[in-house]
């Protein structure tokens, strides 16, 4: 049974680097510290689905569970393991790329939890946006 999950926030954005450069460095689940300028150690145990990273960031240590990492439709996905400090249970982060055209991609980053306050969404997104707004430009910069 799958839980239905409440989306925080979401970026989008396309941008002129073909999907294989950009799926090798977003599904390279322990790399993320390559291009999240937050990021100031990662760590993992294990490989592929089912895997942990433990990162340390802005929210301090983060312990995430890789969930699903399909190469062909260049979709990862990861749990961000309780408890977090954040008004939020069972959070997860999403990535679908999509090419469009042969140096073209479209990426869209999703960040979404099991349990969370409608009312505390706003506060949230405060705390999302700038996050992946940076994340991505650390991403494009990596491409770059």
């Amino acid at each position: 049974m799958t839980t239905q999950r409440t989306k925080i926030h979401e970026e989008r954005v396309v941008w002129d680097f073909p999907i294989e450069a950009v799926w090798s460095l977003v599904s390279s689940f322990g790399a993320i510290q390559a291009w999240m300028p937050s990021i100031t150690y990662c760590a993992v145990d294990g490989h592929g689905v089912g895997a942990t990273r433990t990162v340390i960031g802005l929210a301090g240590e983060v312990k995430e569970t890789l969930e699903v990492l399909d190469d062909k439709e260049h979709f990862i996905s990861y749990r961000i393991n309780d408890p977090v400090p954040l008004p939020a249970k069972g959070g997860f982060g999403s990535w679908k790329l999509e090419s469009k055209g042969e140096n073209k991609t479209s990426i869209a980053w999703t960040a979404d939890a099991e349990e969370v306050a409608v009312e505390a969404i706003p506060e949230l997104q405060k705390v999302y946006e700038p996050f992946m707004k940076d994340c991505l430009a650390g991403l494009k910069k990596a491409l770059s």
